[in-house]
């Protein structure tokens, strides 16, 4: 079909007017008209770039007819009016798309940042990663009813990736498709500069659709019209700025439905380990991990794009942006998608190097005032206390520990009690065995009613009870004083704040957390205190309560962990390593030592 051709079409065409402001940002500002008649379509002759002129007839409120113009529309206009196409005719479309500039721009763009994700680049050269992606989204996009486009930026790929990507630039989409005859994607061929936020910022200022769904190189996705499902939720509230589906690893488990960053159990993937039938529908988090993220193009705007000073974690830093600027994050399980990350080799680039994660971690800390792995909620509180960023991550600030609200005995229970509960006495002899491997002088930083420093320090080991309850710390005293016992080797510690003790640096070799980091508001606070209370080499033995297989609540009183969870926060606090997986016992506790580096540094690993 010509163009002439088309400006004796007389079809129903319904057109978006957008004006893209030169700012760094490029937010739009959308105006919509309902157009009654194609007029005409045209080369702009007076444009030197073959840009086109499409002229329309539009309705009026008293139903009058007025010609239209759009002069050098583009796809990606700086500072130019793009027409969008919602329901134009096939031969339009057809048309316009075969145009390199063409004024036809989608409700969504699905955009793919490409470095090395060839099957040169998989671990046993077998996977061909994009490849098989970009057959993925022929196959569930096919009939997808929203009007879209397939972008895929290339960072200099060394591999056979890129050669990938040009293949399918020359395909189109196939018969029976809304898009059938239009080319299947565009190709953006960028030199290669290895940090991805530059690469995803060149995608942003190159589409133009309102709705632009990121996906990562290596992922499948198990889902049919899954762009329809993410258009549907990112509209259902004007606030919702970002969707992601749920992430499966490649045997089927449960990855993440999201992600928590200031949270109490650090930062990690929500749901993950748990069966299906245990997540929700839709679940409001803090963040969607870049390997599929779908987002409004205002809110990304609004908030400056992407930090092209992170290396890793670009995404994480971004949500704390959206985040301050009160738009939502969902997250569905509605849409299914596998990552395929670790069946690929390392990339030669330095975001992929320790040091790389280690500038990116430092970045964050230098513009959050927090670590992006363990943050210090003291300091998150203390920062932005008065901000969305606090209560979209439910942080309820400093709180004492009150046993009524985390299901513990009341004070003086423990002492009482001893002689007839049998859960109670198993729950005392676990924790003396976990002592007793323990080298004196011990603290027990949240030592309740103190009986098992009690039985403890009867063994003849100096034990130090710290308590921040002041009575359960007084019911001790009083069971210990009528009992008349000589305890010289036992010290009762009532302070205001656990994380705060008092007590002297490096003064003991051991340090026990008995059922404590789950009831502080802040662990990260208690295990800093823990580091600075031991002598270097000294141990660290936790035992905290197992949260049960259930999609975790936030701003609870008690926030129990997960193995990996516990794991990862001793692990990422610095100076602290964790001499094996924290092991479950019979009565529901997670037991982890750790032993004392006496370094501030992360051990760095490349899961964060």
């Amino acid at each position: 079909m010509e163009l002439n051709d088309l400006a004796d079409m007389d079809r129903g065409l319904e057109v978006h007017a957008i004006h893209r402001r030169r700012h760094p940002a490029m937010q739009p500002v959308p105006s919509r008209l309902h157009v009654s008649r194609l007029v005409d379509v045209r080369q702009n002759d007076a444009a030197e770039d073959g840009s086109l002129v499409v002229r329309v007839a539009r309705h009026h409120e008293h139903a009058q007819r007025k010609p239209w113009g759009f002069d050098r529309g583009e796809v990606c206009g700086h500072g130019r009016m793009v027409a969008r196409a919602a329901t134009a005719p096939p031969e339009l479309l057809q048309a316009l798309a075969a145009e390199r500039r063409c004024c036809v721009v989608p409700r969504a763009t699905v955009i793919i940042p490409n470095y090395n994700n060839g099957r040169a680049s998989s671990r046993d050269g077998t996977r061909d990663f994009l490849g098989e992606l970009l057959a993925n989204l022929e196959q569930t996009l096919a009939t997808d009813p929203t009007d879209l486009e397939i972008v895929v930026a290339d960072d200099g790929s060394t591999d056979d990736s890129l050669d990938t990507a040009r293949a399918w630039s020359r395909r189109a989409w196939p018969a029976g498709s809304p898009r059938a005859g239009q080319p299947f994607l565009r190709l953006i061929e960028l030199p290669h500069s290895g940090v991805l936020s530059k690469v995803l910022n060149v995608l942003h200022a190159q589409t133009a659709g309102d709705f632009i769904c990121r996906l990562d190189g290596d992922i499948l996705i198990d889902t049919p019209h899954w762009v329809a499902e993410c258009v549907r939720l990112l509209e259902s509230d004007p606030r919702v700025g970002v969707v992601t589906g749920l992430q499966k690893l490649p045997d089927g488990r449960i990855h993440a439905l999201g992600d928590a960053i200031l949270s109490p159990l650090g930062y990690h993937h929500l749901g993950q380990g748990l069966p299906e039938d245990a997540l929700p529908e839709v679940a409001e988090v803090e963040h969607a991990m870049g390997c599929f993220h779908a987002s409004r193009r205002e809110a990304i705007a609004q908030v400056g794009g992407y930090d092209e000073t992170v290396l890793r974690g670009q995404t994480e830093e971004l949500a704390m942006r959206l985040n301050l600027a009160d738009w939502r994050a969902l997250a569905t399980k509605r849409v299914v998608f596998r990552h395929f990350h670790g069946e690929r080799h390392w990339r030669p680039n330095t975001a992929d190097t320790g040091a790389g994660l280690q500038r990116s971690l430092d970045r964050f800390r230098e513009k959050w005032g927090c670590d992006r792995l363990a943050p210090d909620l003291e300091a998150v509180w203390e920062r932005w206390k008065d901000t969305p960023l606090v209560s979209r991550a439910h942080i309820t600030g400093p709180r004492r520990w009150d046993p009524a609200l985390t299901g513990d005995p009341a004070p003086g229970s423990e002492w009482r009690d001893f002689p007839s509960d049998t859960a109670l006495q198993a729950r005392i002899a676990a924790e003396l065995a976990s002592l007793r491997t323990l080298e004196g002088p011990i603290a027990i930083l949240g030592a309740r009613d103190c009986l098992s420093a009690f039985l403890r320090a009867r063994d003849g080991v100096e034990v130090t009870a710290v308590e921040e309850h002041e009575p359960s710390i007084a019911a001790a005293q009083g069971f210990i004083h009528r009992s008349n016992t000589n305890m010289q080797c036992l010290r009762l510690v009532a302070v205001s704040d656990l994380a705060r003790t008092n007590l002297p640096t490096g003064a003991f070799k051991s340090l026990a957390l008995l059922d404590s980091m789950e009831r502080y508001w802040n662990p990260v606070g208690i295990l800093r205190e823990v580091k600075r209370l031991l002598v270097p080499e000294g141990h660290l033995v936790v035992r905290s309560r197992a949260r049960a297989a259930r999609f975790e609540s936030r701003g609870e009183a008690l926030q129990q962990f997960a193995a990996h969870e516990l794991l990862q926060i001793v692990r990422h606090v610095g100076g602290l390593t964790p001499l094996h997986t924290p092991t479950l016992d019979g009565i529901a506790r997670w037991n982890l030592v750790a032993r004392s580096t006496g370094l501030a540094a992360h051990q760095l690993h490349f899961g964060a």
